[in-house]
């Protein structure tokens, strides 16, 4: 069995890929959903699927799956409308130069409102001796907000070995956790992959320390704590402490851990308002 194969029990369980009040303070920029159309993040999760972890895989992308499928959480710019996706409007390019297919393309287990833009795709798309190392999409895809999406492409798959990193961060006024904790703002971040903290565990005390803020002024200040855990997607909701303007968030090495247990490296994203 490959490495792939050996962690793909454990990495299932997650994502292979995990408003009301004040005026939100001013951000570093606009929102990327209102910026032309791109693929943000493609990260191969999972690779030959063993049989013992077909059901876990199925239970995850609610497709039927087969053993040696793999799995690649791709993230979008656009929250995508989920009744024009379909697994044929995907195609892989491997190393060796043969084209694949997903047989499956889904927005789970990231269905929440104002998630959307991680599309799961699952299938034979590669294998350990021949990776996907590009992806395009050829059918009509098309966003919420009726943006077409057909025609983009990526040639940069990051894997599984790298360790996940942000790839979105949005300033949302606060919910009811972070309200808890004193914060009128909060950060939706957006990773490439599904993160916890170490072995599954999820973030609390010991992964504050990992993230910082910079305000539009440059200074540096701590979180308060998260929101949005034990959901299995890509998504994990930082709480600000008031009066912060942020611009950027920055997350230390092996603060969050991907559900092979892989650390993630020095990742950090503007903060963008949302739209």
């Amino acid at each position: 069995m490959n490495r792939g194969s050996g962690l793909l029990i454990v990495a299932l369980v997650a994502l292979l890929v995990g408003a009301c009040g004040e005026s939100s303070p001013g951000a570093g920029g606009e929102a990327t959903d209102t910026d032309s159309p791109t693929i943000l993040s493609a990260y191969l999760g999972a690779l030959d699927v063993p049989v013992l972890g077909v059901a876990l895989l199925s239970n995850v992308s609610g497709c039927d799956q087969q053993p040696g499928d793999d799995g690649m959480p791709v993230v979008l710019s656009h929250p995508v409308a989920a009744d024009t996706l379909d697994p044929t409007d995907f195609e892989l390019r491997t190393a060796a130069g043969s084209t694949t297919a997903p047989t499956c393309a889904t927005l789970e287990p990231a269905t929440e409102s104002d998630e959307l833009q991680t599309v799961l795709l699952t299938g034979p798309l590669g294998s350990d001796d021949d990776r996907p190392v590009a992806l395009s999409i050829v059918g009509e895809v098309l966003a919420i907000d009726g943006t077409v999406l057909t025609g983009l492409k990526s040639e940069d798959i990051d894997t599984f070995e790298d360790g996940a990193e942000i790839v979105l961060a949005k300033l949302d006024p606060a919910g009811e956790v972070c309200l808890s904790l004193g914060s009128t703002h909060e950060i939706q971040t957006t990773w490439q992959g599904g993160v916890t903290g170490q072995r599954g565990s999820e973030p609390g005390a010991a992964e504050l320390d990992g993230f910082s803020v910079v305000d539009t002024d440059g200074v540096t200040h701590s979180i308060l704590g998260f929101d949005d855990l034990g959901d299995g997607d890509n998504y994990v909701v930082v709480c600000l402490p008031p009066g912060v303007d942020p611009s950027q968030i920055d997350v230390q090495p092996a603060t969050l851990f991907d559900p092979t247990n892989n650390p993630n490296p020095t990742t950090s994203a503007e903060v963008v308002a949302r739209r």
